[in-house]
């Protein structure tokens, strides 16, 4: 029983519940993205500063208070996933975004994803690296780029405006592509060599 106050404790923290919030926010992103309407626009911009905001708090609050749990580890990036890739979807669902960019962008996260498992087995946890959260920085801020462009000209949108949208999401495109390169990298470097044989 002991055990399993353990579990509870570690599971229900401040810092689990605040990743949580992303994983709720990608699906709501997406409503609002779809609606198209002006005030949908704005809404989805607060909600997406306050998964900005969750993706701050949670790290802090998990260091500054030793609540950092082996769930935690697990459903920090699982929920940065959920939600991006989420409001992405919807980019590429309103032909914002080129269904390549999006598609670099997804491999990504599915190969990084089995990098871990990977790494786990062979070579001990894979740490979070600077271009991982280089990553996360340019595809925040080009997601807000895009949907504030957006609700400001709406289906207007065009010239200087459609091309700082573009670009936006192509650096986060390039950025997503060096972290992927840099994440299988250090996984392959450092994998046990065979014996020769």
């Amino acid at each position: 029983m002991e055990n399993h106050g353990v579990m509870d404790k570690n599971i229900w923290t401040v810092p689990n519940g605040i990743t949580s919030f992303r994983i709720i926010a990608g699906p709501i992103c997406i409503l609002l993205i779809l609606s198209g309407t002006t005030w949908a626009l704005w809404s989805c911009l607060f909600v997406m500063a306050l998964a900005e905001l969750s993706d701050f708090l949670d790290g802090y609050i998990a260091r500054a208070y030793d609540q950092v749990s082996d769930l935690g580890k697990i459903l920090d990036p699982m929920s940065d996933s959920i939600y991006r890739i989420s409001v992405f979807v919807a980019f590429v669902s309103q032909g914002w975004m080129p269904v390549w960019m999006f598609l670099l962008i997804l491999c990504r996260d599915i190969i990084v994803s089995y990098l871990r498992i990977l790494a786990e087995q062979q070579i001990g946890t894979l740490a979070a690296r600077s271009s991982g959260k280089w990553k996360a920085i340019v595809q925040s801020g080009a997601q807000i780029i895009v949907v504030g462009l957006h609700a400001l000209y709406g289906s207007t949108i065009s010239g200087l405006a459609e091309q700082v949208a573009f670009y936006s999401l192509l650096a986060a495109t390039l950025v997503t592509a060096y972290s992927l390169i840099d994440y299988g990298t250090s996984v392959i470097m450092r994998l046990p060599r065979g014996n020769g044989k």
